[in-house]
């Protein structure tokens, strides 16, 4: 985590600079001020890690409307990456 001193701020990154923050004077960790799109999409798969595993089918099991958007999803991603 390498700060760097710009216009009166201090930026950090935990990420190597994949997502940069403003840092507070109190050195807690301040706005977001970027973020590259690798770590959108592992945020995004983070937060989706409950949506998968035993929990996430036992929920899908009883609920039918998720069952079916499910199914349709599963559907088509194999459409899609069982022809590449």
């Amino acid at each position: 985590m390498l700060p760097l001193k710009r216009s009166g701020e201090i930026f950090i990154s935990p990420d190597g600079g994949e997502t940069v923050y403003v840092q507070k004077k109190n050195g807690e960790r301040g706005r977001l001020v970027s973020q590259s799109q690798s770590a959108k999409d592992i945020e995004t798969a983070y937060d989706e890690q409950d949506m998968i595993g035993e929990d996430a089918v036992k929920i899908r099991r009883e609920n039918p409307t998720l069952q079916n958007a499910w199914d349709r999803y599963v559907t088509i991603w194999h459409l899609i990456n069982d022809n590449e």
